[in-house]
């Protein structure tokens, strides 16, 4: 049974309001200190139907100069929810073995590399930084996740998905990222709103 690091809803976003949606800029420092307080190992089948609780995702947009890297999930991919749903994003859940040393913050940094270098084969250098935090109640999806959101720029485009079986994707120019808006899940379509408003 795969378990995954959780938060208590109330402990991230306080008390519950109607539609809790959006993307929020900055370091992130505060949430990380929560994650380090508040988070805990929990199984992911029963966090999925558990509205309390937020999977934490460390969730990478990955850019090279005017282009952003789109993935697409296959049938095969992990979150049948997400099935053949456009994303500028990609990431996955923080499991205990991201966590060796028992702090949950750092077990986000290691989750977000583990992740990275799972789906992707990135021949080129990179450079990281966490953005900000995404969380968007207003699907079945959203209600029980909350992202740790990453850029990742590439020093060239020598980038190619590794799991081909679950996804599939390339470069594309980011006056071109609009038009895939309507495929998109929510997530995307909140960082898109933020990243290139004027798309």
């Amino acid at each position: 049974m795969e378990r995954v690091l959780v938060v208590p809803r109330v402990s991230l976003l306080g008390p519950p309001r109607p539609s809790v949606a959006g993307f929020q800029a900055g370091s992130a420092s505060e949430v990380f200190d929560v994650i380090g307080r508040r988070g805990f190992f929990a199984e992911r089948d029963a966090a999925e139907g558990d509205p309390s609780l937020k999977q934490i995702i460390p969730y990478a947009v990955v850019t090279c100069d005017s282009q952003v890297f789109l993935f697409e999930r296959r049938p095969k991919g992990g979150e049948a929810r997400l099935h053949g749903r456009v994303s500028l994003g990609v990431g996955g859940h923080v499991n205990p073995q991201d966590s060796p040393d028992g702090l949950m913050d750092s077990a986000v940094e290691s989750a977000f590399e583990r992740e990275l270098h799972e789906e992707l084969a990135l021949q080129t250098s990179y450079r990281k930084q966490v953005v900000g935090v995404l969380n968007d109640d207003s699907d079945p999806v959203g209600q029980v996740h909350f992202g740790i959101v990453y850029s990742v720029t590439t020093e060239t485009p020598q980038v190619e998905i590794r799991e081909k079986e679950c996804l599939e994707g390339g470069f594309v120019g980011v006056r071109e990222v609009a038009s895939y808006q309507e495929r998109m899940e929510s997530w995307s379509r909140i960082l898109l709103e933020n990243f290139w408003p004027e798309t």
